[in-house]
C-alpha cells in the first residue's frame, strides 16, 4: 500500500522533467545558432575589409576611398545577402609618414594628396537575432587595415 501511494505522488514528474530539459536544450541551441551568425557575420566584415581594401590600394585610380565604397557596394558574394548594407559604416583616413600613422592622437587626414598610407575602417551595427533579456542586444563590429597606397609608394618614408 505504502509502495502504491509513493508511484501516485511521482506521477507527472518524468513530464516536467522532460519539459525543463527542452527548455534548458532549446536555448542553448537558440544561444549556438547566434554565436554562428556572429561569427559568420565577422568573417564576412573581415573578407569584404581585406578585398575591398587589396582593390583601392592597387588601383590606377587616385580616388581610393572611391574605389574602397564601390568594391564594397559591387560586390555580388554569397555573403552581401546576409548583411543589410546600411548598417555599414566605411571610412577612410590618409597618413603621409609611419610616424603619423603610430602616432596615436594623430587622426590622418581626409585628403589623398601626398598621403600614401591609409586606414581603412569598416564597422557593421549588428542586431542580435534573439532578444535577450539582460543580454547584449545591439553592438558594433569592427576592422581596420592599414596599407600603403601602391601608386603613392614614391611618397612614402619612414
Amino acid at each position: 500500500m505504502q509502495n502504491k501511494n509513493s508511484m501516485n505522488r511521482q506521477r507527472g514528474v518524468v513530464a516536467i522533467e522532460f519539459v525543463l530539459g527542452f527548455m534548458a536544450l532549446f536555448f542553448v541551441l537558440i544561444f549556438w545558432v547566434e554565436v554562428c551568425v556572429l561569427g559568420f557575420m565577422s568573417s564576412a566584415i573581415d573578407y569584404a575589409i581585406a578585398e575591398s581594401s587589396r582593390n583601392a590600394r592597387t588601383s590606377a585610380n587616385s580616388d581610393y576611398k572611391d574605389v574602397f565604397m564601390r568594391t564594397l557596394n559591387d560586390n555580388d558574394s554569397a555573403w552581401v545577402k546576409f548583411l543589410d548594407r546600411n548598417k555599414f559604416n566605411i571610412s577612410v583616413r590618409y597618413y603621409e609618414s609611419y610616424n603619423q600613422a603610430t602616432n596615436p592622437s594623430s587622426e590622418g587626414s581626409e585628403e589623398r594628396e601626398d598621403n600614401p598610407i591609409a586606414l581603412y575602417r569598416v564597422s557593421y551595427d549588428y542586431s542580435s537575432i534573439f532578444n535577450w533579456e539582460g543580454g547584449i542586444q545591439n553592438f558594433t563590429l569592427a576592422r581596420e587595415v592599414f596599407g600603403i597606397q601602391e601608386f603613392e609608394r614614391d611618397q612614402f618614408s619612414q
